[in-house]
C-alpha cells in the first residue's frame, strides 16, 4: 500500500514539474525572449526557470552539512 502511494506522489510531482516547465517555456518564448531555456548551465551556475543555483553555494552548503553529520555511524548495543 505504501509503495502505491509513493508511486502516485512521484507521478503527480513529475506531471506537475512537466506542466510547469511547458508553461514557463511557452510564456518566455511567446514573450519574444530570445533565450527561452528551462534548464541551462555553465562553469559557475545552473539556471532552472530563472533561478540561479551557484556551484559555490552548493559547496558551502555541503561543507556546513558535513560539519553537523558524523563521519562514521555509531552502534549502540544493549
Amino acid at each position: 500500500m505504501k509503495r502505491k502511494i509513493a508511486a502516485i506522489l512521484c507521478c503527480a510531482a513529475a506531471v506537475l514539474l512537466a506542466g510547469t516547465s511547458i508553461a514557463y517555456y511557452n510564456t518566455k518564448s511567446f514573450g519574444f525572449d530570445e533565450n527561452a531555456r528551462v534548464i541551462s548551465y555553465d562553469k559557475e551556475k545552473v539556471t532552472f526557470m530563472d533561478f540561479n543555483i551557484y556551484y559555490k553555494d552548493i559547496y558551502n552548503f555541503i561543507d556546513k552539512l558535513s560539519a553537523v553529520i558524523p563521519k562514521e555511524s555509531h552502534r549502540i548495543t544493549l
